[in-house]
């Protein structure tokens, strides 16, 4: 009876081992990653670089264009990011004529953005050394929000200049496709090498070797480098810009009544002229100029 009884539990434990040495439920196979349509590869080393925009600005030859419609006078057009500084720039026989007349030949207390008048605006090439252009600072308070040449005086707060290192200057390209939104050779990019208070006694808006001489030419390579330098010595901001006599620069000049009311007083922004091939920058290299040359 009991040899029974055993027998009868020891083969229930035998089943109940079997059962429980069956196979594992398997787990779903992993599936295999593949890269869809939208799925780039990953990128090598020299790929994750990101590379910076060539100098190559936006194109105004098109805003010149329908400009000119209105008034041959517009030579070029003139931006800086971020602030009201976006419209065309106009040239007369004199530096008299628009300082009351906006681009249309309207009269207008504030002006407009006119190039002086010894200046040559054509080509890279043969556009002068030193390219001047003025506009009206127009509040006693040199308001930076204020209208025109106004807005220059944002150049003044360190923050604002390491992030607006480039003058977008364009002088118009008779040669380019009415189409085409590209770049001319003409659509420039100038990097900005001193912003300084000075008074009308630093010949920094010199363009002629002599102005009652002009057929004398250009000012020459050591003419220009004395600008250059003092332009350095009387900046705000040191920057980290190399700057040469074979350099052409651009001259943004305005009135400041920083000192008092004053008629001698400017203030002025100076860049140079990038090749096309060279690198932009997002944040310029600057800091402040403590022992700089200041107005008296």
């Amino acid at each position: 009876m009991w040899n029974k009884i055993l027998a009868l539990f020891l083969t229930a434990i035998l089943v109940l081992s079997v059962s429980a040495c069956g196979k594992k439920e398997e787990e779903p196979p992993q599936q295999s990653i593949e890269p869809t349509q939208d799925t780039e590869e990953l990128p090598t080393d020299q790929q994750q670089e990101q590379k910076a925009p060539i100098a190559q600005g936006p194109s105004f030859q098109k805003q010149i264009r329908e400009a000119r419609k209105q008034n041959e006078d517009i030579v070029g057009w003139l931006k800086i990011d971020d602030i009201k500084v976006d419209a065309a720039v106009v040239q007369a026989e004199n530096n008299k004529q628009y300082q009351r007349q906006n681009e249309w030949k309207q009269y207008s207390w504030t002006g407009s953005y006119f190039a002086d008048y010894e200046c040559k605006l054509s080509d890279r090439e043969q556009m002068s050394k030193n390219t001047v252009i003025y506009g009206h600072n127009v509040h006693f308070d040199d308001n930076k929000d204020g209208e025109r040449f106004s807005q220059l005086f944002h150049f003044t707060d360190l923050e604002f200049a390491k992030t607006h290192p480039y003058i977008y200057f364009s002088v118009y390209d008779p040669n380019a496709p009415e189409d085409s939104e590209e770049s001319s050779k003409n659509d420039m990019v100038w990097q900005i090498f001193s912003v300084f208070y000075t008074t009308t006694d630093f010949n920094y808006i010199q363009i002629n070797q002599d102005f009652k001489n002009p057929d004398k030419g250009q000012i020459s390579d050591a003419q220009l480098m004395n600008i250059i330098t003092e332009a350095q010595q009387r900046s705000e901001f040191i920057y980290d810009v190399p700057v040469t006599a074979k350099d052409k620069i651009l001259t943004l000049s305005t009135c400041s009544y920083k000192y008092g009311k004053r008629d001698d007083v400017r203030f002025v922004v100076m860049a140079k002229l990038l090749e096309p091939d060279e690198v932009l920058i997002k944040t310029a290299s600057i800091t402040e100029n403590i022992a700089k040359k200041t107005v008296e």
